[in-house]
């Protein structure tokens, strides 16, 4: 692989969807998860854009992009992401990596537009294991407040037991990130206005039926410390896509590519080596064992 070829840039398409682009070669399509925004990717872009046109989205309601409405349709923030790639000149189809929401929202994208994914990457996707519209509402309705308070206490991630506590579920040990990076990761949430309805729309919405309905290759990226997403999880995945190859990640919480994002861009690499570019048919029954990382 070669250096970065190019600056970062950033763009705004209609409709203010936040695009950062880095480095050269085919698109790899970034969607970040729920609390935070594309910066979630900053420490493997570097390494991805080696050999890659790595293209960093905030989703639509978060970071820098404009919502799609007053709720978190999934189909229609897919649509908003995919006319979007379109306006900036990322043609398809290009590979595709989501992570938690941003996994359900890039499955979502695959079943809905099979022409514009080569191949699909989920890294502990959320969406599969619906909860009761009571539990999930009470979730949702109190995100807002919580996650607040965990701003609030930004300046606790100066101490370990600090880093610890905020960033509870989120990686399997705070105290083990740097301070600055962790205050980062709390802060994150700062721009997000649309918390609450996504995060009602993704653990009461069943996506099974999607991983049946994309065509795309799949890979998939879980670490084995997840509290938020347990890896428990992947058996959903397996069930119905015996073809999905796996690598889990010891040591890593539910934001792999923070803790371990050397590990993380190896697993990805090893992902997008691996998995077939063809769409699957089918005859496509079984894969490789998961990989140990």
């Amino acid at each position: 692989m070669g250096p970065v070829r190019g600056a970062n840039t950033i763009a705004r398409v209609p409709a203010r969807l936040a695009i950062e682009e880095t480095g050269q070669g085919e698109p790899l399509v970034l969607l970040h998860g729920i609390a935070t925004d594309r910066h979630i990717w900053d420490l493997v872009t570097p390494l991805l854009a080696l050999d890659r046109r790595v293209v960093a989205v905030d989703l639509p309601g978060f970071g820098d992009s404009a919502p799609t409405g007053d709720e978190f349709e999934l189909e229609h923030v897919a649509e908003r992401i995919a006319r979007g790639l379109a306006g900036h000149g990322i043609r398809r189809p290009f590979d595709l990596v989501g992570h938690s929401l941003g996994g359900g929202v890039a499955l979502t994208l695959a079943a809905c537009r099979p022409r514009a994914v080569k191949k699909l990457v989920l890294v502990a996707p959320a969406g599969l294991r619906p909860l009761p519209p009571r539990i999930s509402g009470m979730l949702a309705s109190a995100a807002d407040a919580v996650i607040a308070a965990r701003r609030a206490g930004a300046p606790l991630t100066d101490l370990a037991w600090g880093r610890r506590l905020l960033l509870a579920g989120v990686v399997a040990d705070g105290a083990g990130l740097p301070p600055t990076l962790a205050r980062k990761m709390v802060q994150a949430s700062a721009t997000a206005i649309r918390t609450e309805p996504a995060l009602r729309t993704i653990t009461s919405v069943d996506l099974r039926p999607r991983l049946t309905e994309s065509r795309a290759p799949l890979g998939v990226i879980w670490g084995e410390a997840d509290q938020t997403m347990p890896i428990a999880t992947l058996a959903e995945i397996t069930d119905v896509r015996p073809d999905a190859l796996i690598v889990r990640l010891r040591g890593a919480g539910h934001a792999s590519m923070v803790e371990r994002p050397v590990a993380f861009v190896e697993a990805l690499a090893w992902l997008l080596d691996e998995l077939p570019s063809v769409l699957r048919d089918e005859t496509t029954t079984s894969a490789k064992p998961p990989m140990l990382l």
